[in-house]
């Protein structure tokens, strides 16, 4: 008999079992957190968009034409955190100019201090010769009135802003673009196919 009230420690084969087993339950369990992690995140980005949608509404009643970019309805959106994604690694404060057109289509900090994550698909110059809208402002009605795109997050694919994204196939990309419409409804779509390929039929 053992000594009344001495420790006995695991064996070294013991502890191997024991690390094992919790080596299995983490490699199961993290893509499953990770997972969650980034559905929470594509909510707040949706959620983000809607509310931006919903803005850019009100700006059309107030001056009857789409804002010049897409920060200009921050007055209606009211918290700035709104043009951020979750996701983007920069957090809105890029300095990328859509170099084949004389306005921008993703901001970044040039007009907010806070950044803007997200695209403005009005000022995107490819949109523009595909006739999705008119050069502007005012930018038109757009092509497929209340289903043409009007804003867009990369950042559920893209790690980061490439400014060839604007006539060339998307190298690589595998996952989803989420876009708000023009009626404030946000949608997805793939990113492999480039834009010249688009249709509202493609929407998730």
């Amino acid at each position: 008999m053992p000594a009344r009230g001495r420790f006995q420690g695991f064996s070294l084969v013991e502890l191997l079992v024991i690390i094992g087993i919790i080596a299995v339950l983490t490699a199961i369990l993290m893509p499953v957190l990770m997972n969650s992690r980034r559905a929470a995140q594509r909510t707040v980005c949706i959620s983000n968009l809607r509310q931006i949608g919903l803005a850019v509404r009100m700006y059309r009643d107030d001056y009857q034409e789409l804002p010049p970019y897409l920060s200009a309805v921050r007055v209606y959106a009211g918290d700035l955190r709104l043009f951020v994604c979750p996701i983007d690694p920069l957090e809105g404060k890029h300095q990328v100019r859509d170099t084949l057109g004389d306005s921008f289509r993703l901001e970044g900090d040039f007009y907010l201090p806070s950044g803007v994550s997200y695209t403005y698909v009005p000022n995107w110059a490819i949109a523009r010769l595909l006739g999705w809208w008119q050069a502007g402002p005012p930018y038109g009605e757009g092509k497929w009135s209340e289903l043409t795109p009007l804003s867009e997050c990369h950042w559920h694919w893209a790690r980061q802003f490439n400014p060839t994204w604007q006539t060339d196939r998307i190298s690589g990309a595998r996952g989803w673009v989420l876009i708000l419409t023009l009626n404030g409804a946000v949608r997805r779509v793939r990113a492999e196919p480039p834009p010249d390929e688009f249709t509202p039929e493609r929407y998730y």
